[in-house]
């Protein structure tokens, strides 16, 4: 996790707003619903910034420097049989502008830019299928954290059961939600 106050924590936040200002930002995936900066998760990668828009997610990487990008390579996850640990359909660098090129960057991974004033994209990343294991680590930490209710979530007849024997010791009683 960055520093509040470095180049690396402001574009991780910079990133965060102008994914959510996109519209059909990746072809027909549409608009980033939900975005988090630093996520920081156990068993799979901890991206700068995730975003997910209820079909597709996305992961950019921030790097301010190049020698943090060459490091970005040994991270456990991106080793050959770690792929289930990697999530996002769409990769991203976020750098300050003319740190990388396109030869740079690995196989698909687009490359978003920062001249100090706003981001661009230099190149579009490949959609890629991934496992969502780790998308569904980082959602889950992330609906933990803003508190979303452990519980059963039944929305036939528009009934949501949300208390459980342990937290009530009785039986769950639906709970309308409507």
């Amino acid at each position: 996790m960055s520093q509040t106050k470095s180049l690396h924590y402001e574009l991780c936040c910079e990133c965060a707003r102008w994914l959510r200002r996109r519209k059909n930002c990746e072809k027909f995936d549409g608009r980033w619903k939900y975005v988090a900066v630093e996520v920081c998760v156990n068993a799979c990668e901890n991206p700068d910034v995730w975003a997910f828009n209820g079909w597709s997610t996305i992961v950019v990487e921030v790097k301010v420097s190049r020698s943090d990008f060459l490091n970005d390579k040994k991270k456990v996850w991106k080793q050959p049989g770690h792929e289930e640990c990697l999530a996002g359909n769409y990769r991203y660098y976020l750098t300050p502008k003319g740190l990388l090129s396109e030869k740079d960057l690995p196989d698909g991974v687009g490359l978003l830019e920062w001249d100090g004033k706003e981001i661009t994209r230099s190149v579009y990343a490949v959609r890629k299928h991934v496992s969502n294991h780790a998308d569904g680590i980082i959602m889950a930490s992330i609906l933990r954290r803003e508190g979303f209710p452990e519980g059963i979530y039944n929305y036939r007849g528009c009934e949501t059961i949300i208390k459980s024997k342990k937290d009530n010791e009785q039986e769950e009683e639906p709970v309308d939600r409507f």
